[in-house]
């Protein structure tokens, strides 16, 4: 009965401003039917795919003009996951990851994928789905409180283990990092700077490459640790 009812829904349109074309590849079909329903109601989509596997999803990716896809992070394994993200990322579809919980295993995992965005299935409500829709197709980047809390913590933790070499930043990387910890995208960055968007991006590039950090998320994180956003706690 569950499947008859997401394949029925599987291509349904909704007439909406944004006209957002949203893509949901959760194996569980209890979440997955919860999920559906939630966007469903958001005004903003105008077209949802259903995917039952992340491998279906990937399959037909290529051939579509997708604007987010929803991706879980089980506990047990995140491996296809991550190609997955790195494809859409190729392609210029944001990235929203699902999470099971909050706890130090599942934040290890998020850490390492090429994310917009994140949820806590646990704490997932419509208003807070709509938000992060909203917020990762404006270019910001979108993690509940109590990740980013984790996320720092677990900084933390692995800085204390292997002590790093001091991170050095130029001028300019210095200013795009300031800019990314408050949400920016590529685009805005550019802009602020006074730059091309491809300049804003290998600023970007670099601040990653040398936090070693794979995505903006964790780079924050890092940066905060590291001192490197005082400049910006000065200036709130």
């Amino acid at each position: 009965m569950t499947r008859g009812f997401i394949n029925d829904i599987d291509r349904r349109h909704i007439n909406a401003t944004d006209d957002l074309i949203v893509a949901v590849a959760i194996p569980n079909q209890v979440v997955q039917l919860g999920l559906t329903s939630m966007l469903l109601s958001i005004p903003s989509i105008s077209d949802l795919l259903t995917f039952d596997t992340v491998d279906e999803l990937m399959h037909d990716l290529g051939g579509r003009d997708i604007d987010v896809v929803v991706l879980p992070c089980p506990s047990d394994d995140c491996s296809s996951v991550s190609l997955a993200t790195q494809a859409a990322t190729a392609q210029g579809t944001k990235v929203l990851v699902l999470l099971d919980t909050s706890d130090q295993q599942d934040v290890s995992k998020a850490a390492n994928l090429r994310a917009d965005g994140f949820l806590i299935q646990t704490e997932l409500t419509r208003e807070r789905l709509h938000e992060a829709l909203h917020r990762i197709t404006s270019g910001e980047m979108s993690i509940p409180s109590t990740l980013a809390r984790e996320l720092l913590s677990n900084v933390r933790r692995r800085r204390s283990e292997k002590p790093g070499r001091a991170v050095l930043l130029t001028p300019r990387e210095h200013q795009a990092l300031l800019l990314l910890a408050d949400g920016l995208s590529n685009k805005q960055i550019a802009r602020r700077l006074g730059i091309s968007e491809h300049g804003a991006k290998r600023h970007v590039a670099n601040v990653l490459a040398k936090l070693n950090s794979p995505n903006r998320t964790l780079a924050v994180a890092i940066a905060l640790k590291e001192g490197l956003l005082a400049e910006r706690t000065d200036r709130q």
